[in-house]
């Protein structure tokens, strides 16, 4: 058993606590967010994700803090135990779209004054190429460091964490060995890359081609509808039998990694052929526009129309209730500057609970008002999928913007107008 010590005790820091805490070991959480604090020390999870409350009630003692405000008021009294301190803060994208690594650079000019010779700094977070390294040149006392990229999916991030190979690295034999050691008691799998720049390299460029296959599809889109072109069937065929080209589906790309990896990437270059990442990054940004045009035609002379928005998270499955990165918020923006009143707007999603004070969420079906102008289906959570759902909008929605359509679904013509996907996978995006 090994002490291990989270600093930021979000999606990604708190998920790992847990899994490490499920294998034996002895975890401990930082957070400056007094809400998680005190929810945490209540053994109640912070999010929803699946299997995090169970866990947290089987593997947490009841006696005892496990979540504290800053590293000083856990490690002034702590023993001289051997410490795996993971750092999983967020690094979000400024108005400059680069990533501020301000508060990481602090935690880790704290963290070293207690830490040990046999204690190892884990990395979590994403960075830009090269940040391990600068933290090891300027700041003092800091030996041993490990970045270890996060690669899970929200809702089965627990599962993942098992069974996904888990990226390992270290600046000295050290820190290799103890890094390889903690997340192998963890995952069955490990892959040790040769550097630390490797390493958060893998977690960049995996998002961001991601982000740019969604962008090219987005892209294809565009160019399908000006010809009259179904989309849907020219990626079918594209990809038909084909292991040379996995091209996406195109829609709505969000989430808190795909949103802001390529910003991260470009940042790791400074020669203007990174434009390639930001152009793509932008496409993806601006897909949403695309269907509020269309919005903007359909509510045109109604006087106060009533829009009912499905999902508010990211994404629909696995289920979540992260909403950074929702296509929700831009799209409640560009509702106020259409005019569509807050209290005309509703919101249906089976776990968020808020996301603006004036919005009304439901989540279920019954919760729904009687009748709407425009129903916007942003995610695809398997609520969508139901006979309920589908009576309801063929029955009380007038007409139909939905980035998650079924083809047998008659309340939905499918038409080569848009064909659309989200974060994870691709399904066709129709407009009614």
């Amino acid at each position: 058993m090994t002490r291990v010590v989270i600093v930021g005790a979000g999606y990604v820091g708190l998920t790992l606590g847990v899994a490490a805490a499920t294998v034996g070991h002895d975890v401990k959480f930082v957070d400056t967010n007094n809400d998680i604090v005190t929810k945490l020390n209540s053994r109640q999870a912070t999010f929803y994700e699946r299997g995090l409350q169970e866990a947290l009630d089987k593997h947490f003692g009841e006696t005892g803090p496990i979540a504290f405000h800053a590293v000083a008021d856990l490690m002034r009294n702590a023993d001289q135990t051997k410490t795996v301190f993971v750092v999983s803060l967020g690094t979000p994208i400024g108005k400059d779209q680069t990533a501020d690594l301000t508060p990481i650079i602090n935690v880790v000019d704290e963290l070293v004054e207690w830490m040990g010779t046999k204690d190892l700094l884990v990395l979590r977070s994403t960075v830009a190429v090269g940040t391990s390294r600068k933290l090891l040149e300027t700041i003092d006392g800091l030996e041993h460091i490990s970045f270890c990229p996060e690669r899970t999916i929200e809702g089965k991030a627990l599962e993942e964490l098992f069974t996904l190979p888990q990226v390992i690295s270290g600046n000295n034999e050290h820190a290799r060995t103890e890094a390889k050691a903690f997340f192998g008691s963890i995952a069955s799998d490990i892959v040790e890359a040769s550097t630390l720049e490797t390493a958060e390299l893998i977690k960049l460029a995996s998002n961001t081609f991601r982000d740019l296959n969604f962008a090219f599809a987005n892209l294809l889109a565009l160019i399908a509808n000006k010809h009259e072109v179904n989309v849907n069937e020219l990626i079918h065929h594209t990809n038909l039998r084909s292991d040379r080209n996995v091209i996406a589906k195109p829609g709505l790309v969000g989430g808190p990694c795909l949103e802001k990896d390529a910003y991260i990437l470009a940042q790791s270059y400074d020669g203007p052929e990174a434009r390639l990442l930001l152009e793509g990054r932008h496409l993806n940004e601006n897909i949403l526009g695309k269907a509020v045009e269309f919005l903007r035609g359909r509510l045109d002379g109604v006087e106060t129309p009533r829009v009912l928005i499905c999902g508010a998270a990211f994404k629909g499955r696995p289920v979540t209730s992260d909403t950074r990165g929702s296509f929700i918020f831009p799209l409640l923006a560009q509702l106020d500057a259409a005019g569509v009143r807050a209290n005309s707007i509703q919101v249906l999603d089976p776990v968020v609970s808020h996301v603006r004070e004036e919005i009304s969420i439901v989540h279920d079906v019954a919760g729904l008002s009687d009748r709407y102008d425009m129903m916007i289906q942003l995610t695809n959570h398997e609520m969508f999928d139901t006979q309920e759902f589908n009576d309801f909008v063929r029955a009380r929605v007038d007409s139909v913007i939905s980035f998650w359509p079924r083809a047998d679904n008659p309340n939905i013509h499918l038409s080569s107008l848009w064909l659309g996907g989200h974060h994870q996978m691709g399904v066709n995006e129709v407009f009614r």
